[in-house]
C-alpha cells in the first residue's frame, strides 16, 4: 500500500511540477493580446468550446479520453513547412488551430479538474524562425478556456494517475485501416493497460462524428459566408475565360475572387482542369492550356474562419456547349437532380447514390461515374459521417455525380451543397449557374 502510494504521489509531482510556470532566468514578460500563439479559441469564444467538451463528458460519464491534434507539418534545413491543418475533432472541441501536437484530456468523474490541454514544450531559439509561444500561466488558460493548460511531458503521468482512478479509457476515434500506424492515442490506452490493472478500452468513435453532423446556427453562418465567396470565386472565373489562358491563369482569378468577396483561406487546393485534365478526379497541377473547344471543371471552394464549402461546375472555354457536351453536361445534371429529389432527413446516403446511378445505367454510362456521390462538410471538407446511419436534419452534404472520359478529352462534375431538413434540402450553392442554359446566360453576360 505505502508502494502505490508513493507511485501516486510521485506522478502527482510530475504533474505538478510541469503545471509550473518558467521562473527566474526562464521568466518572460507575457507578451500582450494578440502575440504568441494560442492566441485563443476560433472562430468562437472560449464558453463554446467549454460548452461543447462538458457535452462530451456528459455521456462518457466515467474515466478519460484523450484526443490527439494534429502533428506539424514536416520541415526539412528550415525550409517553410506547408501551412498547419488542425485535426477537425480537435479543432471542434477546442478551438485551438495555431498549437501543433496539441493533446486534450478530458475526465468526466474527477472532482476537481475534468479537463486539461498539453501543448509541446517550448523552444525559444526555434521560436525566432517560427512563431513566438506563450509561457505557461493564467493567461494561457484565459485564452483557451481550458481548465488546466501543461505541457506534453506530462501525459503519461497525468494519464496513468487518471485511469488509476477511474479505469475506462475511453476511445474517440479515429478508427483506421489495418494497414495504417495505430492512432496514437491507443498506443498510449496499451501502455496505460499495461501498467494500471483493471483498465479497459471503451468505444466511443462514433460520439464526435454524430455531434458534429448536424451543424449548430453559428457553424452554418460561416458556412454562409464561405459559400458567399465561393459564389463570387466561381462566377469570377466562368466570366474571365477564354480560349489561350493557362489553367493557372484561371485559378488565380477564382482565388483571388474568393478573398475578396471575404474568404479567409482555400477550403482544400483548387482543382482547375481543362479538357482531358478534367477527367483526372484530383487533378490540382493547373499547367495545361485552355483550348478553344473545352470543357472546363473547377472543384473550388472558399473557406471562412476554418468551416468550408465545396462546389464544382463544367462549362464551355468559349461560352458555348457543343450538341454533344450539352447532352452529357444535362445528363449529370438529371441524376443529380434524381438525388437531390429524395434528400430529407432520414434518408440513407446509399439510397441517394442509387437514385444517381439509375440515371447513368439508363443512359448507358454508368462506367464513366466512377466516385461516390457526395460527402458531409464542415470544418473538414470531407467531415467524418456514418454511411450506416440516416442522414439527420442539420447536416450539410455534397450531391457531386460526373462523367470522365479520358479518350474522349472531358471530365463533367456539377457538385452542390445542401443543408438537409426535415422534410427537403435548402441548396445553399444556389446562385452559382448550373444548368447549360443558365451558364451559357451568364457567361455571355446576361446574368449578374
Amino acid at each position: 500500500m505505502n508502494m502505490l502510494l508513493g507511485r501516486r504521489e510521485l506522478m502527482a509531482g510530475m504533474v505538478s511540477a510541469a503545471a509550473l510556470p518558467p521562473t527566474g532566468a526562464a521568466a518572460q514578460v507575457m507578451p500582450g493580446p494578440g502575440f504568441a500563439t494560442p492566441i485563443g479559441t476560433s472562430p468562437f469564444a472560449p464558453e463554446v468550446y467549454r460548452a461543447r467538451r462538458a457535452q462530451v463528458m456528459a455521456q462518457l460519464k466515467t474515466g478519460l479520453a484523450v484526443i490527439y491534434g494534429a502533428v506539424p507539418p514536416p520541415s526539412v534545413d528550415n525550409v517553410i513547412s506547408a501551412p498547419f491543418q488542425q485535426n477537425g475533432d480537435f479543432a471542434w472541441l477546442t478551438g485551438i488551430r495555431d498549437e501543433p501536437g496539441a493533446i486534450l484530456i478530458l475526465a468526466p468523474a474527477e472532482a476537481d479538474v475534468q479537463e486539461w490541454l498539453l501543448l509541446p514544450s517550448r523552444n525559444v531559439e526555434a521560436e525566432r524562425w517560427d512563431v513566438e509561444r506563450l509561457p505557461l500561466g493564467s493567461i494561457m488558460e484565459q485564452r483557451t478556456g481550458v481548465q488546466r493548460v501543461l505541457r506534453s511531458g506530462a501525459l503519461g503521468g497525468l494519464a496513468t494517475m487518471l485511469a488509476s482512478r477511474g479505469k475506462d479509457l475511453h476511445f474517440l476515434g479515429p478508427i483506421v485501416s489495418a494497414d495504417a500506424p495505430p492512432p496514437p492515442v491507443l498506443e498510449l490506452y496499451g501502455k496505460i493497460a499495461g501498467r494500471v490493472p483493471g483498465t479497459s478500452i471503451r468505444d466511443h468513435s462514433g460520439l464526435l462524428t454524430a455531434l458534429r453532423t448536424v451543424k449548430e446556427p453559428r457553424e452554418l453562418d460561416l458556412m454562409r459566408k464561405s459559400m458567399a465567396a465561393t459564389r463570387a470565386g466561381h462566377m469570377a472565373a466562368m466570366r474571365a475565360v477564354k480560349p489561350g489562358m493557362t489553367e493557372r491563369d484561371l485559378g488565380r482569378v477564382l482565388e483571388a475572387a474568393f478573398a475578396a468577396a471575404g474568404g479567409t483561406g482555400l477550403a482544400y487546393s483548387s482543382i482547375v482542369g481543362a479538357g482531358r485534365n478534367a477527367a483526372s478526379l484530383h487533378y490540382v497541377q493547373q499547367t495545361g492550356p485552355i483550348r478553344d473547344g473545352d470543357l472546363v471543371l473547377i472543384d473550388a471552394a472558399a473557406s471562412v474562419d476554418g468551416y468550408s464549402c465545396d462546389v464544382t461546375r463544367t462549362f464551355p472555354a468559349n461560352g458555348r456547349f457543343t450538341a454533344p457536351q450539352r447532352k452529357l453536361h444535362d445528363l449529370v445534371l438529371s441524376a443529380q437532380a434524381a438525388a437531390e429529389t429524395k434528400l430529407k432527413a432520414g434518408v440513407m446516403f446509399h439510397e441517394l447514390e442509387a437514385a444517381a446511378k439509375d440515371v447513368f445505367r439508363r443512359a448507358g454510362m454508368i462506367d464513366a461515374f466512377v466516385h461516390g456521390l457526395g460527402h458531409y462538410v464542415g470544418l473538414d471538407v470531407h467531415d467524418a459521417f456514418d454511411r450506416s446511419k440516416p442522414i439527420p436534419a442539420g447536416a450539410v452534404i455534397t450531391i457531386e455525380p460526373g462523367l470522365y472520359v479520358q479518350a474522349e478529352n472531358y471530365g463533367i462534375r456539377i457538385e452542390d451543397q445542401y443543408l438537409v431538413k426535415a422534410t427537403a434540402s435548402e441548396r445553399m450553392s444556389a446562385g452559382i449557374p448550373r444548368s447549360a442554359a443558365e451558364i451559357e446566360a451568364f457567361m455571355r453576360g446576361g446574368g449578374k
